[in-house]
C-alpha cells in the first residue's frame, strides 16, 4: 500500500475519533501528543488540539510541537 495513495480518505481523523472516544470511555481528562512541524501539527490542531510547548530547532531546522486536546468528561451512569 502506497502511504500517498491513502492521504484525503480520512483513515487518520477516524483513528484520532476512535482513540478519542477510548479515551474518554476510560475517564481521561486530556490527550497529549507530540508532533515534528514537518510532520502534522496542522492535522492536529483541525482535531482541537492546542499546542502548549515548542522546542525549536530540534530536529535543527524544525520543532518539536506539543499539543493537548483536553476532553469532556463521560456523565457517570
Amino acid at each position: 500500500m502506497d502511504r500517498e495513495s491513502e492521504r484525503g480518505k480520512g483513515l487518520g481523523s477516524h483513528l484520532l475519533a476512535v482513540a478519542e472516544e477510548e479515551a474518554q470511555r476510560r475517564g481521561c481528562r486530556a490527550i497529549h501528543l507530540a508532533s515534528f512541524t514537518f510532520q502534522a501539527p496542522g492535522f492536529y490542531a483541525r482535531h482541537g488540539f492546542e499546542q502548549f510547548a515548542r522546542l525549536e530547532d530540534l530536529p535543527a531546522g524544525h520543532a518539536n510541537v506539543f499539543m493537548i486536546k483536553r476532553l469532556a468528561p463521560v456523565p457517570a451512569r
